[in-house]
């Protein structure tokens, strides 16, 4: 019996999209084709958890619905939020905001 579990993952070669890291299916959240550890599968901005049936995706970065909103009312576009997440990547932090849910 150990031998079959051991084997139903020893051929897996898929990997998370946010850590490049193996995924299991176990573990494993499919969005657009795309997999992702569960873990991984979190807002940008806040690190939040997400779901596949509350996310917003832009440009490869994923965002709750709570942030994409409050990001869209600061920023006014995607243009200038994809100009501050090219910044904020490049200085190697991003800022935490105080938000209630």
């Amino acid at each position: 019996n150990a031998i079959k579990v051991s084997s139903a993952f020893a051929g897996t070669r898929e990997k998370c999209v946010g850590c490049n890291k193996t995924v299991y299916p176990i573990e494993r959240v499919t969005v657009n084709n795309t997999m992702y550890h569960k873990s991984c599968f979190k807002c940008c901005h806040g690190g939040c958890t997400i779901s596949p049936s509350n996310y917003i995706a832009h440009e490869g970065k994923l965002y709750c619905k709570h942030h994409h909103i409050q990001l869209i009312k600061e920023k006014g576009n995607f243009s200038q939020l994809e100009n501050d997440h090219e910044k904020a990547s490049q200085s190697g932090s991003v800022e935490d905001e105080d938000s209630e849910y």
